[in-house]
């Protein structure tokens, strides 16, 4: 157990900051609406006594946690994970300083997260390719924050990283959409985490790609011949991307799936890259049904509009949807 019970958890807000038993359970249950039921009562707990500058967390020293123990608020933690993916060192420049965030996608078996890097240290490692896909590496002294309902892992000046630490994690858990708040489409912003839910109004013939078979990343010509830049002698294959339109009642977006999330949505995708027109049949099939999606919001820079990268997929069920709108009417 990490930190407290719920039940302490809301005795030392009630302590702190004078509130009533009925106040906090309100800003906790309103927490927990927010959040679309996606965490734990004991979770909306943590991250409401975080908003209300309420420290609950222990001293956790030279502890090591899991990435699924880690809540907004945490500071000084240590953790273990391996490297899924490193994004782009960006630029940044405001009104008091400029300079390079970096980040990457951390696992272990317990889930994934987001790891943000801030110090010019830190972001030389990535750049220098010090730090690769597949690695395991330990960070120590980091802390947690909250970005539109998605937990992130940041790293600042104190924080530091063992590039080569005696544990190692072979298995890992992917399941790191579970915290992301569910929204309606009209309310979606460029750059957040979400997840939506609605019904596919437009599908359009997947195509497919040359991609490493390694890490899934489109394939480059190197020495006249095409390979992937992290691993130049992995083979090369095809890889889908399927794209369609989802309409919630509020709006619609196009929507973008590669890789296995293709696949989630179309079993014979193989079969329909040697022959397009058994597409024909799937269309039809897709058309209609509803999904839940996780993923990211992005802009599509050449036509100037808000597109959904899905990195997790889940159908409908209606009896369930049907309950959950008879419950909101009962509050």
């Amino acid at each position: 157990m990490i930190g407290m019970t719920y039940e302490q958890i809301v005795e030392k807000i009630q302590k702190e900051k004078g509130l009533s038993l009925s106040e906090i359970e309100l800003k906790i249950k309103k927490k927990l609406h927010d959040l679309a039921d996606l965490i734990s009562k004991e979770g909306a707990a943590y991250i409401v006594a975080n908003e209300l500058n309420v420290k609950i967390f222990e001293d956790f020293g030279k502890k090591t946690l899991k990435i699924n123990q880690l809540m907004p608020g945490m500071a000084a933690l240590n953790i273990l994970g391996k490297v899924l993916e490193i994004y782009d060192v960006r630029e940044f420049s405001n009104p008091t300083r400029k300079g390079k965030v970096a980040s990457l996608l951390l696992a272990d078996e317990t889930g994934a997260i987001r790891a943000v890097f801030w110090d010019v240290n830190h972001i030389n490692e990535i750049e220098k390719g010090n730090i690769k896909t597949d690695q395991t590496i330990k960070i120590k002294n980091a802390y947690v924050r909250d970005n539109n309902g998605f937990r992130e892992l940041h790293l600042g000046n104190r924080a530091s990283i063992d590039l080569n630490p005696e544990e190692k994690i072979n298995e890992v858990n992917l399941n790191y959409q579970k915290n992301l708040i569910k929204k309606e489409i009209k309310n979606l912003k460029e750059n957040e985490f979400a997840t939506i839910a609605g019904t596919i109004v437009q599908v359009f013939e997947p195509r497919f790609y040359d991609a490493c078979s390694d890490c899934g990343k489109k394939a480059t010509f190197e020495n006249e011949k095409q390979a992937c830049k992290l691993h130049p002698n992995a083979l090369i294959k095809k890889m889908p991307v399927f794209n369609f339109y989802l309409d919630d009642g509020t709006d619609n977006i196009r929507l973008v799936a590669f890789r296995e999330h293709v696949n989630k949505l179309i079993s014979n995708i193989t079969e329909i890259m040697v022959n397009p027109e058994l597409f024909d049949n799937i269309r039809n099939e897709l058309l209609g049904n509803q999904y839940q999606f996780s993923g990211k919001v992005v802009k599509n820079e050449m036509f100037d509009r808000k597109e959904f990268i899905v990195n997790n997929i889940e159908a409908v069920n209606i009896n369930e949807v049907a309950e959950e709108l008879v419950r909101e009417i009962d509050v």
